[in-house]
């Protein structure tokens, strides 16, 4: 017997200790030990509102499977709504610690005098707890657990925390969680336009989302919420809020008219492109996107923009162009306003989800004021003259550029050049400057390609032979109109649509607005001077005419370019204000036929940028925009037509333009024109010895200067390596082409021996053996040399 009697309390021993270690671990459970998919649940994902710059929703994002979950604060939402829902789901949600004791038996009581389950008792902590941890199937153990991990949460968050978590998360089926998702899902509104008849629509469908929705089940939805409605009046009317006074007798039939007239939401899809974009930078940096975002874009103005673009491409669709894109930025903030990035997003002919403002194409002749700007930054004047004549660069690889019309110019003043958008003056500027030091400046202008590719396009630099982005043509361009600094362009506002500061977890990672500071690339007098060229029409004439496409109500600068055989065709404009870029091709490669580029770009830019300086109160009045600045440190002279140089009494034809108020008098005297003498009463124009083969090519009035520019051997270049054909045993042929010297003829010498003696123009071909080669020239006094390699 003391063997039994002892077992048993050993038994009893051990049964203690039991169930002190089981109370314990629930303590601990309950009280102290963390709870993962309650933490994992609060960090999910929830679905993106995206607003524009006026706050007009542009995009509620879906999450993984299409789901739309929205976050609202719960102090946003109605006060009515929060009631309709608790009265539907929980009364006594404030007063019970997770579990409603009350309900409990109430509901078991039904369900035994009705012989079947036709009430329930789950609290709202309850069925959050069954949201956080869904059951596999619905058994005692299920309900049991459910009750344990809604004490679990009562435990961890605050009664408001619950009820937010609770209205925002809550299932409706049809993808949507969350009451705010549901609003627009069922009833296409936002949830703060809902009646209180809608709302008990609304409470009703999480019961059984299947059998209660009024998209489904209009009849069933309006007696359930009919019966809510009724008993939300004596509850209701005691209610702080007031909502008791606005509960009066409503019949069924009301109800089925609501439950009959919802309709499922088309979710706004404006600025997609842009929204794309936004999405990639924040996962490009492992971050999630918060609730709600403000962007700086204006989806009116784009909106404007895609329609013009898409009726000018229908208006051209015969010269085989099919995609565009718009760009457009405030010029003070930065601000990005709009952003188009194709014809239509949804054209996959024509791969329309491709994002023309961010896809690298040549700008071609679109970026020759970058290194024009950088030509005046090193010291020349508006007034120079270029060449615009058959020039060759280079020796092992030979470049020779081209106008766009096939002509040449002969000298051409620097003013002309840009705004006429002539190539060979720009590639010969590029040849003076050096191609390191554009290459430079266009880095400084956050050109990221160009950091690593643009050397390797050389002289052909250009003319915008690397491959750029509209965003960052832009960007760039808009350097002109603010004094020659480049700002970071902005895509998000710093608050949300709410006016509320965005947390400092959900700012805008580093890539979506750009991420560097302000700088100043060019002087701002010569920055102004880009301005003042590129909004002069008659400076433009050479190249385009008086083309109506430039003129705009306000001023504006114009700047146009085809690249690569026509496969892209751009256009940037500015005013004072903003900064806009369009861009014209096919995103396949595909040339486009019969136009140069100008009209149909440069139209559609032309259209935004006046669009956006019009007034917003429907009157269509032009805004007014502050002319470009005037260079502060230039001042306005007489300069001859031709040359360039300060007019002489002699200059026929004269201009007005910039000169450095640097300039001495001496400067002056020797800057005057030596172009245009008289003899004998009689006008003589003679031109540099430079532009003797273009003088001889037609029939013109005038001379050249034989002689005074001192003896140059322009190619081949030093060092240049040539290699030999061997259909010509071995022997490379080398053009010698040499300009200036005091004498009427030049003494060729290869390798120490007499070649040839020329008169001129002093050009020949050489024949050279495979090796290293001198060439020495010799004019009157004068002498050069080069040394040149055949392999």
């Amino acid at each position: 017997m003391k063997v039994v009697s002892k077992i048993q309390k050993n038994v009893r021993a051990a049964g203690l200790c039991a169930a002190g270690a089981l109370l314990l671990f629930a303590a601990l459970d309950l009280f102290f030990l963390p709870f993962p998919k309650l933490n994992a649940f609060r960090k999910r994902d929830w679905s993106t509102r995206i607003y524009d710059r006026r706050g007009t929703l542009v995009q509620v994002l879906a999450l993984e499977g299409g789901v739309r979950r929205e976050f609202t604060p719960l102090s946003a939402m109605p006060r009515q709504a929060i009631d309709i829902f608790l009265a539907a789901e929980d009364k006594r949600f404030f007063s019970h610690c997770g579990l409603d004791f009350s309900a409990v038996v109430r509901a078991a009581l039904q369900n035994i005098r009705n012989a079947q389950r036709v009430s329930g008792a789950s609290t709202v902590t309850m069925q959050l707890a069954r949201i956080v941890v869904p059951a596999k199937k619905r058994t005692l153990a299920a309900k049991l657990n459910e009750a344990w991990n809604a004490l679990r949460i009562e435990r961890r968050l605050s009664k408001n925390e619950i009820l937010e978590l609770y209205l925002n998360t809550l299932p409706f089926g049809f993808q949507t969680e969350g009451i705010t998702s549901a609003a627009k899902t069922f009833f296409a509104a936002p949830l703060e336009e809902l009646s209180i008849e809608q709302l008990c629509c609304l409470a009703v469908i999480p019961r059984r989302p299947s059998g209660n929705n009024p998209l489904e089940h209009p009849q069933v939805c309006a007696e359930r919420a009919c019966e809510l409605y009724r008993s939300l009046r004596s509850p209701l009317a005691a209610a702080d809020s007031g909502l008791g006074a606005s509960i009066g007798s409503v019949p069924l039939e009301h109800f089925v008219r609501i439950a009959e007239n919802a309709r499922r939401a088309e979710y706004p899809f404006y600025l997609p492109h842009c929204v794309d974009f936004l999405k990639k930078r924040f996962a490009r940096e492992g971050r999630s996107l918060p609730p709600e975002m403000r962007l700086t874009a204006d989806a009116l103005f784009s909106f404007h923009a895609e329609n013009l673009l898409a009726g000018e491409l229908a208006n051209n669709s015969y010269a085989r162009v099919y995609n565009g894109a718009v760009f457009a930025i405030e010029n003070e903030t930065g601000n990005i306003i709009v952003w188009v990035g194709s014809n239509s997003y949804f054209d996959r002919d024509h791969q329309g989800q491709i994002d023309g403002v961010t896809a690298m194409n040549q700008s071609g002749s679109s970026s020759k004021p970058f290194l024009y700007a950088l030509a005046l930054d090193k010291g020349y004047k508006p007034s120079d003259v270029l060449p615009d004549i058959p020039l060759r660069f280079g020796s092992n690889e030979v470049y020779i550029p081209r106008n766009f019309n096939n002509r040449y110019n002969g000298p051409v003043r620097f003013r002309t050049a840009l705004a006429s958008s002539l190539n060979v003056p720009a590639v010969s500027l590029l040849d003076s400057i050096g191609e390191a030091f554009y290459a430079d400046t266009l880095d400084k202008l956050h050109f990221d390609s160009i950091r690593t590719k643009g050397l390797d396009a050389g002289l052909a630099l250009a003319l915008g032979s690397a491959p750029v982005s509209l965003y960052e043509l832009v960007r760039a361009f808009s350097v002109f109109p603010r004094d020659g600094t480049v700002i970071p362009l902005r895509l998000l506002e710093d608050s949300g649509s709410s006016g509320e500061a965005l947390r400092s977890a959900d700012s805008p990672p580093d890539s979506v607005n750009d991420n560097f500071s302000p700088s100043r690339v060019y002087s701002p007098d010569s920055a102004r001077i880009i301005c003042s060229i590129l909004s002069d029409s008659e400076a433009r004439v050479k190249g385009f005419g008086f083309s109506s496409v430039f003129k705009t109500d306000f001023p504006s600068m114009f700047k146009t370019g085809t690249a690569n055989q026509y496969q892209s065709l751009i256009a940037l404009c500015a005013s004072s204000a903003y900064t806009v870029g369009v861009w014209l091709g096919n995103f396949s490669g595909e040339t486009v036929i019969g136009k140069t580029g100008s009209s149909i770009p440069a139209y559609v830019a032309k259209e935004v940028l006046t669009r956006l300086q019009t007034s917003a109160d429907g009157s269509g009045k032009i805004l007014p925009a502050r002319n470009f600045a005037e260079p502060e440190h230039w001042h306005r002279g007489t300069v001859c037509a031709l040359s360039g140089m300060i007019a002489s009494p002699d200059c026929p034809n004269t201009i007005s333009e910039y000169l450095p108020d640097s300039l001495t008098a001496e400067d002056k005297k020797k800057l005057r024109c030596t172009w245009h003498t008289k003899e004998n009463g009689r006008l003589k124009t003679v031109y540099p010895e430079e532009y003797r083969n273009w003088f001889l090519s037609a029939e013109r009035y005038g001379a050249v200067n034989a002689g005074g520019a001192p003896l140059t051997i322009v190619r081949p270049v030093s060092g240049s390596r040539f290699l030999y054909d061997r259909a010509y045993k071995n022997i490379a042929v080398v053009p010698l082409e040499i300009n200036g010297g005091h004498g009427d003829t030049v003494r060729v010498f290869l390798d120490g021996a007499e070649y040839a003696v020329l008169e001129r123009p002093f050009f020949i071909n050489l024949s050279a053996g495979k090796g290293k080669h001198r060439v020495r020239a010799v004019c009157a006094d004068e002498e050069q040399t080069v040394v040149f390699t055949v392999e």
